[in-house]
């Protein structure tokens, strides 16, 4: 067990890394959330959009998980926005493969919002 979050935190760390070069105080925010952020993934409370975004699913620790995940969306936002000029994309383009990577290197039990609404588990 301890051994696939490793390695999903490493995934996940690189593909971070390999993103967001461009701007370090934005790459250090979402690395140093990134272990809370898989720990709430594994236990169901927050989930991923289509839209790149991080969604809560359950409501469990109030206050400080919704300032959680704006914090996050605040920094993915900006993230798509630096990557679209680099691609000459537009950020909703970046988000959706963003999202689309995430989906891929996702972990088993893990959460996604469908574009209906409806939630599923990988």
């Amino acid at each position: 067990m301890k051994l696939n979050y490793f390695i999903t935190l490493l995934v996940t760390t690189c593909f971070l890394s390999s993103l967001a070069s461009a701007d370090n105080s934005l790459t250090q925010r979402m690395k140093s959330r990134l272990p809370e952020i898989l720990a709430l993934k594994n236990s169901g409370v927050v989930g991923e959009g289509t839209n790149g975004k991080l969604l809560v699913r359950k409501e469990e620790e109030g206050e400080k998980l919704e300032k959680l995940v704006m914090e996050e969306n605040k920094d993915r936002a900006a993230l798509f926005v630096i990557l679209a000029k680099k691609t000459g994309g537009t950020p909703d383009e970046v988000a959706k493969k963003f999202a689309q990577g995430m989906a891929s290197k996702a972990k088993k039990g893990h959460w996604f919002k469908k574009p209906s609404g409806n939630w599923v588990s990988k």
